[in-house]
């Protein structure tokens, strides 16, 4: 069975904790097949609103995660390019994105949550898990012990 070499990687950034180490791992494993990697975040416009409709404060933010990401890329001479999604949902707007741009890799960051008291993935997750058309890495920060 051949290696699997990661050509076009993508890592969706929400500010979440994960961010910083999933970045940080897409730019390890691109280092050496020079790939290319992709940080995406994703600003959710509620179904009321025009997709248009986005607040100033919500792009400054997304810049400023997106800027960071790409300041780790240059810690590793990896390229990082940044982009801001406007989407009703997170989820099916990162699995189209990963099919159209034909991404070998996702790295995507997990925080541990409970909800009711079990670990709980929250809805991007599981949905990228199911329907991206490529191989998924999924980085989880620790359980608490």
């Amino acid at each position: 069975m051949p290696v699997f070499i990661p050509h076009r990687i993508l890592v969706p950034v929400n500010g979440a904790a994960t961010d910083e180490e999933a970045v940080r791992f897409a730019c390890r494993l691109a280092v050496r097949p020079r790939a290319s990697v992709l940080a995406i975040t994703v600003i959710e416009v509620p179904r009321g609103l025009a997709l248009s409709t986005v607040e100033d404060a919500d792009v400054a933010a997304a810049e400023l995660l997106l800027t960071h990401a790409e300041e780790i890329g240059r810690e590793y001479e990896v390229e990082v390019k940044g982009e801001v999604l406007q989407a009703r949902e997170a989820a099916p707007a990162l699995v189209d994105e990963i099919a159209a741009r034909e991404i070998d890799l996702a790295v995507v960051g997990l925080t541990y949550r409970e909800r009711f008291g079990a670990f709980h993935m929250g809805r991007t997750v599981p949905h990228i898990l199911q329907h991206a058309p490529c191989r998924v890495f999924l980085l989880r920060l620790a359980a608490p012990r």
